[in-house]
């Protein structure tokens, strides 16, 4: 396959190239090669008064708006559209640890400060900080109905919300050590948390208690993913809902992948990389792992088998989030935030989600319109789906 460069882009184009006169910086970089800079600027074109925008001899423009700068790499044939945030949510302090959005606009976020904060991601009202974890929330996320939140932290243990009052009345305790991530099985009465101890636990949420370990003595596990596969079994206890068809997905921090079977508490596979793996997501049966060397990799979720690796750039993955159309995000370390497909035919076309300032990008979510990206520097970017999803049409 042909090498495909990372573009990157000044965080604030969109407000600069609005301008006459205007200046930005544009790069391109292929790993392991020095990066190649250049200039995009703007100028008034004097019978229309319109803005201009001229690229670099490099670039081809393909198309201009207030959101989104479209640009064709002539050298790598690469597609690359720049889309800004439309709103800029500004509710924490310090660093964001984790985001999730609900389809009732409702919104949660954690920040290194040790908030938890239900907002409304209309408005930017903060609805309700919720008070009860000892020290980082590092995940937190809507069940479906989007009226219930789970939390899980640095205090090894999970907190189940009311998002309407605040009131917490469950918490899950069982790991000894910091929770990394959680999956929701289908509509909720169990959840998996995964944890620094080494164990995929799955909860009785509706009895607060721990049902079995699903994986166990792995070493550090840093993210989990949730799929149905066709290995059906027969679930004996009825506290336990929806497990007997589902594939847990865990990343741990010694480079395994491992597969197992929820009901029948079974390792299925395991997959060595070469690096800690610290995002995992399942998009059309494919597995994709986002490790700290910056490489993506795809694995068959039948069997653990590798199908390929993408490494485009050195940077650690830190989030990745699943999206209709077979697409997915990859956010990294330096503040690159990129769409890309799982359809080979979309195999040059990239979407940058700009506004980050090379700070990292720790979580991201998707509430069916629009895509939140929580950032180091404190902000919660919001992107109109459309405005993604039309490149890969």
């Amino acid at each position: 396959m042909p090498n495909i460069p990372v573009i990157s882009i000044q965080c604030d184009w969109n407000d600069v190239l609005r301008l006459p006169n205007g200046k930005i910086w544009i790069s391109s970089k292929y790993l392991n090669v020095n990066s190649v800079h250049d200039s995009i600027t703007t100028s008034l074109n004097k019978p229309d008064v319109k803005i201009k925008v001229n690229v670099p001899d490099s670039y081809q423009l393909i198309s201009y708006s207030n959101l989104s700068l479209i640009l064709k790499h002539v050298e790598s044939g690469l597609r690359v559209a720049f889309v800004a945030p439309t709103k800029v949510h500004n509710l924490h302090k310090k660093a964001v640890l984790s985001v999730c959005s609900a389809e009732n606009s409702l919104a949660v976020s954690s920040c290194e400060g040790d908030q938890l904060l239900v907002w409304d991601s209309r408005t930017n009202e903060t609805l309700l900080d919720l008070k009860g974890h000892g020290g980082p929330i590092y995940k937190c996320r809507f069940f479906p109905s989007g009226i219930v939140i789970i939390s899980a932290g640095a205090d090894g243990s999970c907190k189940i919300w009311s998002a309407q009052s605040g009131i917490n009345p469950v918490t899950l305790k069982g790991h000894v050590m910091s929770v990394a991530d959680v999956c929701i099985v289908e509509k909720g009465r169990n959840v998996i948390s995964v944890s620094k101890d080494g164990t995929a636990k799955l909860w009785d949420v509706g009895e607060s208690k721990c049902l079995g370990d699903v994986i166990k003595d792995q070493g550090p596990i840093n993210c989990c993913a949730l799929t149905a596969i066709d290995a059906e079994c027969t679930v004996e206890n009825d506290r336990e809902i929806g497990t007997e068809n589902k594939l847990l997905v865990v990343g741990c921090e010694s480079g395994m992948i491992v597969g197992a079977h929820v009901a029948k508490r079974e390792e299925l596979f395991h997959t060595p990389l070469k690096s800690p793996c610290n995002a995992s997501i399942i998009v059309d049966e494919t597995i994709i792992a986002g490790c700290a060397d910056g490489k993506i990799v795809h694995i068959n979720v039948g069997n653990g088998e590798i199908i390929k690796e993408i490494h485009e750039s050195a940077s650690p993955i830190l989030s990745m989030l699943a999206l209709p159309n077979s697409l997915y995000i990859v956010g990294r370390q330096d503040g690159n935030c990129t769409v890309l497909s799982l359809q080979d035919m979309y195999f040059s076309t990239r979407v940058q989600l700009t506004g980050s300032d090379c700070d990292g990008i720790r979580d991201l979510s998707f509430n069916g319109k629009w895509v939140f990206a929580g950032c180091r520097d404190s902000y919660v970017r919001k992107y109109d789906f459309n405005q993604i999803n039309i490149h890969f049409k």
